[in-house]
């Protein structure tokens, strides 16, 4: 959905979703082609340096009890001797709505905020940013994050501070080239709309799968996947389309016993009705 919401601003990278329609429910995972790939494994060694740097400030926000040890660096974090483990997420499950669509969203949370209460108030977004120097700096951020570590370009973190993402809009409101939320909302409801009638269309079956393309600049794009490329989605698991099959089959049986055929009733011979019976 971040990707959705967020294409009115993008304007270098593309994206490719897998959808499926099963018993009237979408089901988006983001897809990843040979060229994205590639591009995330020939990272620029700066770029890789500065993605090691929000992942760094992460792990060491989160630390529930840092081993005290001296570093030989003045500017290392007391207690905190640089690992990182991409590995290990966390991740919330929630119910929201977009227009006259119901979403479940799952999703990846960095922290919450003292202890879970069940609650997605106290869901923390751990993110870093340069430290803002003048008018570009902060349009760009205001523009794209959520921050609460400010670094410096060696990636020393200086200052941090908490932002409600509610109070976000409020303040880049009537800035110069500002993001709007109401256009990203209208975006995405338009974008989920259009979805549900080309994927839900007559032509797909329950098994089908779509690729939708964005293109920065130019919209999207939605086909229908052939059979070499779905058996590409699948991967060599255990699945129908990128859902595993376990999951479809329980759905396909919930379905059928909230559906079951309909049970047709032959009238018989008059001699032979009922009393009572309108044929």
């Amino acid at each position: 959905m971040t990707k959705i919401l967020t294409s009115p601003y993008e304007e270098r990278d593309e994206w490719d979703l897998n959808v499926m329609s099963v018993n009237g429910t979408l089901y988006f995972e983001e897809h990843l082609s040979e060229e994205r790939l590639k591009e995330k494994n020939d990272m620029e060694p700066r770029h890789r340096i500065q993605t090691y740097y929000g992942y760094a400030f992460e792990s060491y926000c989160t630390s529930e009890t840092p081993v005290r040890k001296v570093s030989s660096n003045p500017s290392d974090p007391v207690g905190w001797g640089g690992d990182v483990d991409t590995n290990v997420q966390w991740c919330s499950v929630v119910r929201t709505k977009l227009g006259n669509t119901r979403l479940l969203i799952g999703g990846e949370v960095d922290c919450v905020r003292e202890r879970y209460t069940h609650h997605t108030d106290t869901f923390v977004e751990l993110k870093t940013s340069l430290v803002i120097r003048g008018a570009h700096d902060e349009a760009r951020f205001e523009k794209y994050e959520i921050v609460v570590g400010f670094r410096t370009p060696s990636g020393v973190v200086t200052t941090t501070q908490s932002f409600k993402t509610i109070q976000l809009p409020r303040m880049v409101r009537g800035k110069p080239d500002a993001w709007d939320p109401v256009l990203c909302l209208a975006w995405g409801d338009r974008v989920i709309t259009f979805l549900k009638d080309v994927v839900g269309s007559e032509a797909s079956t329950a098994a089908s799968v779509w690729r939708v393309k964005f293109t920065p600049q130019k919209g999207i794009a939605v086909r229908m996947l052939g059979s070499v490329d779905i058996d590409d989605v699948r991967g060599g698991e255990d699945r129908v389309g990128f859902l595993p099959t376990w999951y479809w089959q329980e759905s396909q049986a919930a379905a059928a016993h909230k559906n079951p055929e309909p049970v047709v009733m032959r009238a018989q011979p008059a001699s032979v009705v009922n009393a009572g019976w309108q044929v």
